[in-house]
């Protein structure tokens, strides 16, 4: 078999002009049944063969992709990291401000509480110390008079201007 394969000429593809249509190749040999019987007939020797893959990349180009892939994947992951580092240095900025803004707010909150500042803006008010100091107890009723008159209150009594609004009109009424 290998014989006749090799001694087989090569098949010549014949080239047909533009245009031709195309007719089956038409092979009749009639064989009479007493030389087909005569002779004892070839079968030739078949094999499965296996398919042959055609490869798409060679092996060289497939770890050089991957190794692209990988380095793009670390590229992006630093991007990620380095953005999201950025937004936390952002976040610890403003907390660290917000606290420096509580501090400074706890601090004028304590000196406008100070005695010695009470004391102050009570005498530009006009108000001094008392000399002594009594208690008295108030009786129920009363208390219970008082609240259900503030319902018809003056608005100017129910809602008393602010201490500021108070010390500016007594700096403007003490400097003639």
């Amino acid at each position: 078999m290998a014989t006749a394969v090799s001694t087989r000429p090569a098949p010549v593809r014949i080239r047909r002009p533009a245009g031709s249509l195309v007719q089956p190749a038409r092979h009749s040999q009639r064989r009479s049944d007493s030389s087909a019987q005569s002779r004892p007939t070839e079968h030739p020797d078949l094999r499965v063969v296996e398919q042959v893959r055609v490869k798409r990349f060679s092996m060289v180009t497939t770890v050089l992709i991957a190794i692209a892939t990988i380095l793009t994947s670390i590229v992006v992951f630093q991007t990620v990291i380095a953005e999201q580092q950025l937004r936390l240095d952002k976040i610890t900025t403003d907390v660290r401000l917000a606290r420096f803004h509580y501090d400074e707010l706890r601090q004028q909150r304590a000196e406008l509480r100070a005695p010695d500042y009470l004391r102050e803006q009570a005498m530009l008010l006009g108000m001094s110390q008392g000399l002594s100091a009594k208690f008295e107890e108030i009786p129920a009723d009363v208390v219970a008079s008082v609240m259900a008159a503030t319902g018809e209150m003056d608005k100017a009594i129910l809602n008393p201007p602010m201490l500021e609004d108070l010390a500016s009109q007594t700096m403007k009424v003490a400097k003639p």
